[in-house]
């Protein structure tokens, strides 16, 4: 894309705090400042304030995210500035303040919608696949997703819109984790209850920080499905087919199984990770984000292995031609002609067979021929994605699921204290400090939030 062109580009802008550069101006992804003033003709410029990074996005872009996104940058449901207060008539110069969400966070929600809409503008599937499209092709607009927009969809049917538009599928988990020691606690001689209240509330620190660090590291999608109590318990020798199944293996239950299905046939994989992680500050809760795109026709995977086959069969086109010069060459040669005594000798079943077989392979020279002049269809030159339609229960609808599961770990701690026989002895004095491994059961309460957002539909 042009230099002159980076507004349409850059659909979020940083700045920094003290507003550095020209006046009125925005910092835009390739470290130009861009004039704002041209958002404003069309659509509202939002100045958001996330964590102290200063981003402008406009009213169409933010607003276009699915719900389950939106309810996490705004729990109230409303724009607030930095005292708290409900912004009513919302003007670029106003600063929308979000204290308690990850900028990496949304910039990685940015980025990938970002891709999503840049493959809608740039590669509409009806048009570079000459796919004939259920609602005429595609085009471009000013808005961010193409929300809002002109293209009336109401005449596609639901199954196809999988196949034209670019999908993502938003999965969020809201995990929250309670820490139980596993081991008695003693306390120094002559402690005041306030005292002893102080010493295990140090300890349970350090136990709920050392907790979510090792929660941290499990970056599978899925390992929050196996964990569950459902399918905490290993299956036990149960005969299947004849066959004993192998201790050990979860097993998840029917819902949570039909669910993994229908993810990794969408687009995850079963060792996926998620795409955002991170910890609440002071809190015992992290969350989580993974933003698949749906495996369809608009990804840049599909447009590869189109490419691929393309290029395959183009090959085999050269090598047909080849070889049908190759036996036209051979059948102009002089061939010796059979005596009339060597005729008379067939039978009649020899010769009609013989007919048959020259014919057969006449037609098939002519199919090659008109084969060769004709391309082949999308679908001819790899499969047509099966995409589980299932998904569209979930667009514009996000559904919530909620189990519990449990860890027994031995957690690694800085201490003031001694563990002998289970039993961890407090001490006041911080100079007695040393690494400690405490035995802890971890209770983890999980929330997975998932919502199907298609970019191009209003």
């Amino acid at each position: 894309m042009s230099q002159n062109q980076p507004q349409t580009q850059s659909i979020i802008t940083q700045v920094t705090p003290d507003g550095g550069g020209a006046s009125g101006a925005l910092l835009g992804q390739d470290g130009s400042y861009i004039d704002y003033e041209q958002y404003n003709e069309e659509d509202t410029l939002i100045h958001l304030n996330i964590q102290e990074k200063h981003y402008y996005i406009t009213r169409t872009q933010l607003m276009s995210l699915p719900e389950s996104l939106l309810l996490c940058l705004f729990p109230s449901g409303v724009f607030m500035d930095r005292d708290g207060q409900i912004i009513t008539n919302l003007t670029p110069d106003d600063e929308v303040y979000i204290p308690n969400f990850s900028t990496e966070c949304f910039e990685y929600i940015m980025d990938v919608y970002n891709q999503a809409h840049t493959d809608y503008l740039n590669f509409p599937v009806n048009e570079i696949f000459n796919r004939k499209g259920t609602n005429g092709s595609s085009s471009g607009g000013n808005n961010f997703f193409n929300f809002g927009s002109s293209n009336n969809s109401s005449s596609s049917q639901e199954s196809e819109i999988l196949h034209e538009k670019p999908g993502i599928i938003v999965l969020r988990e809201d995990l929250d984790y309670y820490c139980v020691p596993q081991v008695s606690v003693e306390y120094p001689e002559g402690s005041s209850d306030m005292e002893k209240e102080e010493l295990l509330h140090n300890l349970m620190v350090q136990i709920k920080l050392a907790a979510g660090s090792h929660l941290l590291k499990q970056t599978s999608v899925f390992l929050g499905l196996k964990s569950s109590n459902r399918a905490k318990k290993p299956t036990k020798s149960n005969q299947v087919d004849g066959t004993k199944s192998s201790t050990g293996t979860v097993k998840l239950g029917s819902a949570e199984q039909h669910l993994m299905d229908m993810l990794c046939s969408s687009g995850f994989k079963t060792e996926s990770v998620w795409g955002n992680r991170s910890q609440e500050m002071d809190k015992t809760v992290i969350s989580s984000l993974s933003l698949c795109r749906l495996a369809n026709e608009t990804t840049q995977e599909f447009r590869d292995a189109v490419a691929v086959a393309k290029a395959k069969y183009d090959d085999d086109q050269k090598s047909i031609a080849s070889t049908m010069t190759n036996d036209t060459s051979s059948n102009m040669k002089l061939t010796p002609t059979p005596s009339r005594t060597d005729v008379k000798r067939k039978s009649r079943l020899s010769v009609f067979s013989e007919n048959v077989r020259s014919r057969s392979r006449s037609r098939n020279r002519s199919a090659s021929r008109q084969r060769a002049n004709e391309s082949p269809t999308l679908y001819e030159l790899v499969p047509k994605p099966d995409i589980n339609t299932k998904l569209l229960l979930f667009w514009k609808k996000p559904a919530r699921k909620c189990w519990w599961g449990q860890e027994l770990v031995d957690l690694e701690v800085d201490f003031p204290a001694i563990f002998e026989n289970d039993t961890l002895t407090i001490f006041p004095d911080n100079s007695k400090i040393q690494k400690l491994k405490v035995p802890v059961k971890i209770h983890i309460r999980r929330v997975w939030t998932l919502e199907l957002s298609v970019i191009g539909i209003q």
